[in-house]
């Protein structure tokens, strides 16, 4: 019997391949992303250059992303080249030797064209360059230098062009028609990489210094991305213990209620669009491993129904739920993901363990209910506590509709007071309750002291609008409205 040896040969119809695996637009972007930071020199922040330059004759758009880190020498590059290559620093963004080839192959339409400049920092005067598609054999220049655009940045490392479809960039939107506008495609893409980067964009708690920066320009209209921080109210904290390649780890798991207030601000002063929408495809939590968020809204794959023997499902009970689940910075090879980077490998053992920790703090249905309610009682044995002469109660009601004041107090004195409280940040419809409240105090014939709305924090604006509000004609023959706003904490709460 003969033994035949067969040479495997990565040639131009396996990154044709590559590049069908239903990667998005904002996903091949962030594989770019992921090189320039891992290619960061120790203690120098990075800056990616994220650029649409738009052909108006057709609709192609050209990108451009460029990077201020290390650069390629020749070595490097080669390697870079080549499939599922080991990735030449130890950082986990470079983690499978995938990520250039998929991002471009994809970006391109298929394996179409592309251009890499790469100017490495050891050798001030050689630029290299090579172009797509991927194919057996690739040419490697040496005698080209950086593009002048007046639209490029000064201090360039790395830079690459690539020309998309229009319609592969509209992948970056989570709903609604398709959108022509570059625009708001932009700020589709700045709320994708504010999620999954906040950990670099945002300050380190030990420097008060980010990593560095991000920004997506249409032409010289450049707009830095900012990081956008889950937004949750009454956030509950729990650390536990899990052993990791033979070590113990610490990780730590925040998960409340979706503070829709925060929520609406979120993204540049803006609403969110894509994440944290309270309907069931946006609950969940985050998972974000060192400062890269690795993946967000899961749900399924963590937690099982009560039995253990189905995978929980989602349901609007769980859509004020939300939560990130905080892993330190691991060395390359724990907790892995599948090759794009888009899931996790599930056959890591090392997941199966992190997610049966997780898994014993269930998440809480109808969480905002619950966490208001808690707050109401706690309220309640506070106030009876230190005032065991007043009637509080969470039974009061005003209105034909028998409407619930949240808590109501009448004192020893004939006082009587009533609170609204909310989990997250004051909305201008809590206050609005409290005038409910007073209104219908008034009609059964009680005059309100005061009304407080107590919640987890408020701006300006809203306290202008309770003194707008005490300014009010009240209800004829009684006192004038007296709307407050204070802090839960700074009630112990």
């Amino acid at each position: 019997m003969a033994n035949h040896q067969v040479t495997l040969v990565a040639d131009e119809g396996v990154f044709k391949g590559l590049a069908k695996q239903n990667l998005l637009f904002y996903q091949c972007i962030c594989e770019l992303i992921d090189n320039a930071i891992a290619a960061t020199a120790k203690d120098k922040k990075f800056r990616v250059d994220i650029i649409f330059i738009s052909d108006k004759t057709s609709d192609a758009i050209d990108i451009y992303i460029a990077d201020n880190c290390q650069g390629m020498n020749l070595k490097n590059l080669k390697e870079a080249l080549q499939l599922g290559h080991p990735p030449t620093t130890e950082s986990r963004l470079n983690e499978h030797g995938f990520g250039l080839k998929n991002s471009l192959a994809t970006l391109s339409g298929g394996n179409g064209y592309w251009k890499l400049w790469s100017k490495p920092i050891q050798e001030h005067n050689v630029t290299y360059t090579v172009e797509g598609p991927f194919k057996q054999e690739m040419v490697i220049r040496d005698d080209e230098i950086l593009p002048e655009e007046n639209f490029l940045p000064t201090d360039i490392s790395t830079l690459i062009k690539v020309t998309t479809k229009l319609s592969f960039v509209q992948s970056v939107q989570g709903r609604g028609a398709p959108s022509k506008d570059l625009d708001t495609l932009r700020t589709w893409l700045i709320e994708h990489l504010g999620v999954l980067y906040r950990g670099y964009l945002e300050q380190d708690d030990e420097t008060n210094e980010n990593s560095g920066i991000i920004s997506v320009a249409i032409g010289t209209n450049n707009v830095r991305v900012s990081p956008v921080k889950i937004p949750i109210g009454n956030m509950q904290t729990k650390y536990v213990k899990v052993e990791l390649g033979g070590m113990v780890y610490d990780i730590k798991y925040h998960y409340g209620t979706l503070d829709e207030v925060k929520r609406d601000t979120l993204v540049k002063g803006k609403k969110a669009k894509y994440y944290y929408q309270k309907n069931m495809p946006s609950q969940g939590v985050d998972i974000r491993l060192g400062k890269r968020v690795i993946a967000t809204r899961q749900f399924e794959t963590i937690w099982k129904t009560e039995d253990g023997q189905e995978q929980l499902s989602r349901h609007p009970k769980y859509n004020d739920f939300l939560g990130e689940l905080l892993i330190p910075e691991l060395p390359r090879g724990l907790l892995t993901t599948v090759n794009n980077k888009t899931d996790f490998n599930l056959n890591d053992p090392d997941w199966k363990k992190m997610f049966d920790r997780l898994a014993e703090i269930r998440p809480v249905q109808d969480i905002r209910e619950k966490s208001e309610t808690t707050l109401r009682k706690n309220w309640v044995k506070m106030l009876k506590a230190t005032n065991p002469e007043d009637t509080v109660t969470e039974e009061k009601s005003v209105w034909p509709t028998a409407t619930k004041i949240d808590v109501y107090r009448k004192t020893s004195e004939g006082k009587v007071i009533s609170y609204e409280l909310k989990v997250g940040n004051g909305q201008p419809l809590h206050l609005y309750q409290l005038k409910m409240y007073w209104d219908g105090l008034v009609i059964s014939g009680e005059q309100p002291k005061e009304a407080v709305l107590l919640v987890e924090n408020f701006n300006t604006q809203l306290e202008e609008m309770a003194n707008k509000m005490n300014e009010l004609t009240p209800p004829k023959n009684t006192k004038p409205y007296n709307f407050r706003i204070e802090r839960l904490k700074d009630k112990g709460l």
